[in-house]
């Protein structure tokens, strides 16, 4: 089946988090104006996978909405899409059912930290990480990204000498990476895991990411690289990027080694974080099969469009806005520096002047300023009327000489 990726969905009309957030909201002071184009929050504005409907459908018309809990399919399909994508052999026992990924992350921190020790975050990176480890009352340990050959890089110098702090206790890796769309090659990968290995820090990571892939390289999930870091560390994914059934609330922790997983079981338990979503658990079990990857074949195509789109028209209209091509998500990286503007003028045209709500940069923590994070997760329509929109009030700027 030829899916139509640029039919537009009514998203308004469905409490949708893009038009009444509270990042938006906040900013506005209000709702979501008509003619804006929200493109901030990661999920995307395509329809549901056809298939994935119809089962979502037919548990539906069983008429009884109870409690339920994953059963053997659940479990398989998340073993036979780890397999089939990433070439990882996962055994059902490794497998945890989530509300979220972020829900997982907030578990593991509990498993693998006390109050006051030290998590490590690479920024600039997705804002939940740092906020979590706050929230818990950890300490957020900063391991900046760097820019080198035109591409987003760990510091792995850097890394050495905060992990060997006895009071650094873990890592949240995010792989891919939101918001520089970076996907870790096996030896960055091996390279962060061998320092953590050695200093025993912990490492939790996400990668919720990791079927939108859009260069020519494959994403490679840490806990596949070695035993020792299947034993020691711990994988958390869902179908809810790949899909865009986010609002399902399903996820899995991968969690190879029994007493690690145990104990990270007993402390969802602890948090009432093991209510399932009927429907998230039909919708994953749905998304991972071949129908599911040949829908996604398809989103791939469009999506690799999309990025093709912004490089081509910031390169003629706003050459000034630096752009590396993300590896992976649905996520675009631009690099506003040169614009020479405040982080807050930035915002306000962008948001009010352009009416386009973007992610700031300084959102993402250090090493955001200057940047905003645009979603292409959109109908090439909407893609395209934004960026004109863009043009219009950052190439006004430089003509008045900010």
């Amino acid at each position: 089946m030829k899916i139509d990726f640029d039919r537009e969905i009514d998203r308004k009309s469905t409490w949708d988090l893009k038009w009444n957030g509270s990042m938006v909201a906040d900013y506005l002071n209000t709702q979501v104006p008509e003619d804006f184009i929200p493109m901030w929050v990661a999920d995307s504005d395509f329809a549901c996978p056809p298939h994935v409907l119809q089962a979502l459908w037919e548990r539906l018309e069983k008429e009884v909405l109870g409690y339920c809990a994953p059963q053997k399919p659940f479990y398989d399909a998340v073993c036979w899409w780890q397999k089939e994508r990433h070439g990882w052999q996962v055994d059902p026992a490794w497998i945890t059912a989530l509300p979220s990924v972020v829900a997982g992350i907030n578990i593991a921190l509990h498993v693998f930290t006390e109050e006051g020790d030290g998590v490590l975050v690479q920024t600039p990176v997705y804002d939940p990480f740092s906020t979590i480890v706050r929230r818990t009352g950890r300490r957020g340990v900063n391991n900046p990204l760097r820019q080198e050959n035109g591409r987003f890089v760990m510091d792995y110098e850097q890394l050495e000498q905060l992990a060997a702090d006895p009071s650094t206790k873990a890592l949240i890796l995010c792989s891919p990476h939101n918001p520089v769309g970076r996907v870790w090659e096996a030896e960055e990968l091996r390279r962060l895991a061998e320092i953590c290995l050695a200093n025993n820090v912990a490492i939790i990571s996400d990668e919720i990411h990791s079927d939108i892939l859009l260069a020519d390289k494959p994403h490679t999930p840490l806990l596949s690289l070695d035993a020792r870091y299947a034993d020691r560390f711990v994988c958390l994914t869902a179908p809810s990027k790949t899909f865009n059934i986010p609002g399902l609330k399903t996820a899995v922790a991968i969690i190879p080694n029994r007493e690690v997983k145990e104990k990270f079981d007993q402390m969802q338990l602890a948090m009432s974080l093991d209510v399932r979503n009927t429907f998230g658990l039909v919708g994953l079990t749905a998304s991972y099969t071949p129908e599911g990857e040949e829908w996604l074949a398809q989103e791939l195509d469009y999506l690799r469009g999309n990025v093709d789109l912004v490089e081509e028209f910031l390169a003629r209209e706003l050459p000034q806005v630096r752009f590396i091509r993300p590896e992976g998500t649905f996520l675009c990286w631009l690099d506003c520096r040169p614009l020479g503007l405040s982080d807050e003028e930035l915002l306000h045209r962008v948001v009010m002047e352009a009416r386009v709500i973007c992610v700031p940069g300084p959102w993402f923590g250090p090493g955001g300023e200057g940047y905003l994070r645009l979603n292409i997760g959109c109908t090439r329509v909407n893609l395209k009327t934004a960026l004109e929109r863009l043009a219009a009030v950052l190439k006004k700027g430089e003509a008045n000489g900010s």
